[in-house]
């Protein structure tokens, strides 16, 4: 089938967008293109990286999770409570493990067992973490260290080495979905649930293990988290839902309607909207552009897709007719 001109102009998009805002951005000020800021940049988005590269597998299969912001803050409050008590780091990063694990499988058992659609059923676990991390945060902030050297700033040869952690991750994920029959089952339920099912694709347990892969994901997300941020507060982390999924849709690849996407590309994504906060920030303008830029590309991108498959199954249906 061929592509239509917009299908072709999304392969594009992000590498002009990249090059583009670094133009601009290096132009505005002469701290950008310096390794230090680059340093910054990986130390900052490591986080948003690991829960970006989980949500990408989720959007895949065509299903969504718009509570992973207020999910990393519960576990968040967890890690950080633990590193108060003095658990070791080891405990203290396998307990994170765990809780984001059980998180994500709440998500996955309300869309496969309940069959609540996954933007009521994960819009509804949002509104329960946040009143959960309220409750825990009961005006009081808590504040936190560092869990381990490799989870924070820490550097080697002036390069960051969470970045080491955020290249596993993406590399296994890529194996995954990419070389294993579980990917290939991914692919599947998100181009047609109904086909998958007749072909005997187990689709209620993938799913379920997406959700529980994206919550394993937040739990060490949250990890890197409080180091970086150094505090639990009724908010922590509700900014990391939007940035998320601006990463996985802007002009990353992986369509919003499922069934097509990588982990590959969620990465150029990721660089696209990191660079983009880290450059505002460094050209001095006002914070407020932040959102509204990014809220109005994540439009601009689902437009494009959706208008996109629209011209392919047009193409398509006079082909056949």
């Amino acid at each position: 089938m061929p592509e239509s001109a917009l299908s072709r102009a999304r392969l594009f998009l992000l590498p002009a967008l990249l090059i583009a805002e670094i133009i601009v951005f290096a132009s505005l000020s002469p701290r950008f293109l310096t390794a230090d800021n680059f340093a910054n940049i990986v130390i900052n988005a490591s986080d948003l990286a690991l829960i970006a590269a989980g949500l990408t597998l989720v959007i895949i299969l065509g299903g969504i999770d718009v509570s992973t912001g207020y999910a990393v803050g519960v576990v968040a409050w967890i890690a950080a409570k633990l590193m108060s008590a003095g658990q070791p780091a080891i405990v203290v990063v396998l307990v994170s493990l765990v809780a984001g694990a059980l998180l994500g499988s709440i998500n996955g058992l309300l869309t496969t067992v309940a069959k609540v659609p996954p933007i009521i059923a994960t819009l509804g676990m949002a509104a329960v973490f946040q009143t959960v991390l309220f409750g825990l945060w009961n005006s009081n902030d808590l504040f936190a260290t560092p869990v381990a050297p490799l989870l924070s700033g820490q550097r080697f040869l002036g390069v960051p080495m969470v970045l080491a952690i955020v290249i596993v991750v993406y590399a296994l994920l890529w194996w995954l979905s990419r070389k294993r029959r579980f990917g290939r089952n991914v692919y599947a339920i998100g181009s047609n649930p109904e086909a998958a099912s007749l072909s005997g694709i187990r689709s209620r347990l993938v799913v379920f293990a997406c959700y529980a892969i994206l919550g394993l994901l937040v739990g060490l997300a949250a990890t890197i988290y409080i180091g970086r941020v150094g505090v639990v507060q009724a908010s922590t982390g509700n900014e990391l839902t939007l940035l998320a999924i601006a990463a996985v849709v802007v002009v990353g690849g992986t369509s919003i309607l499922g069934g097509e996407g990588s982990v590959l590309r969620t990465l150029g994504g990721l660089a696209f909207i990191v660079v983009l906060q880290n450059g505002i920030v460094l050209a001095g303008v006002p914070p407020l552009w932040n959102g509204l830029i990014i809220g109005l590309t994540i439009l601009l991108a689902v437009s494009v897709d959706v208008l996109a498959k629209r011209g392919d199954s047009r193409k398509l249906f006079r082909r056949l007719a």
